[in-house]
């Protein structure tokens, strides 16, 4: 369940993701409310992913995602270039 595009035709659990922002807001699986009121409120702006963490293995995230996510709900990183 992936946030995404800028429609309002899907709800946001649905909609396929567009290119990739500079911000990702990372909610946690249990704040799906949150998650929806994010992908709503950052629906127009390019710079902001908002992504439902699905994973089950925390190695993944970055240091102190997981005390983030319990604590706020939610974790906002920024999206490393890709670019040299």
């Amino acid at each position: 369940m992936f946030l995404a595009a800028n429609s309002d035709a899907e709800p946001p659990e649905r909609r396929a993701w567009s290119s990739p922002g500079q911000w990702i807001v990372l909610v946690a699986r249990n704040q799906r409310d949150l998650f929806t009121h994010l992908t709503r409120a950052f629906a127009s702006d390019e710079q902001v992913e908002v992504i439902l963490d699905r994973r089950r293995s925390e190695r993944r995230n970055p240091p102190g995602t997981e005390d983030r996510l319990r604590t706020h709900g939610a974790a906002i990183i920024r999206r490393l270039s890709a670019e040299p």
